[in-house]
């Protein structure tokens, strides 16, 4: 498999998932909607890549148990970035552009979750 498909399908499973979930929390234009994806193109392929360098290393990924310290890491620094990037690009404030990072990035790493179990 190329690394190219490695990194398209938890990007294409994080769009389903994040898309939707702004879409529910009001973000409805299409400047927002495309801000939403675009931080995703940006995080999503950093921290897949990041996995990929950090398995090589470290059995991290093993099983479950031992890959949710890395994933929580991993969470932290996502939603932190996409605070700020959809903070910025968005011009809203800090207490909605958190509260919409970590919204959507809770649900679509519990469904990558699910989807990696399975």
């Amino acid at each position: 498999m190329t690394l190219a498909l490695v990194l398209l399908r938890p990007l294409a499973l994080t769009l389903a998932i994040e898309l939707p979930i702004a879409v529910a929390l009001d973000v409805r234009t299409r400047r927002g909607l495309t801000a939403v994806a675009l931080v995703n193109v940006v995080t999503n392929p950093v921290v897949n890549i990041a996995g990929i360098a950090l398995a090589g290393v470290v059995a991290w990924s093993a099983s479950v148990e031992s890959a949710l310290p890395t994933v929580l890491a991993f969470e932290v620094a996502v939603v932190l970035v996409e605070f700020l990037l959809l903070r910025s690009v968005l011009a809203i404030s800090s207490r909605r552009a958190f509260g919409l990072s970590l919204a959507m990035n809770s649900a679509s790493a519990l469904a990558g979750l699910v989807f990696w179990i399975h």
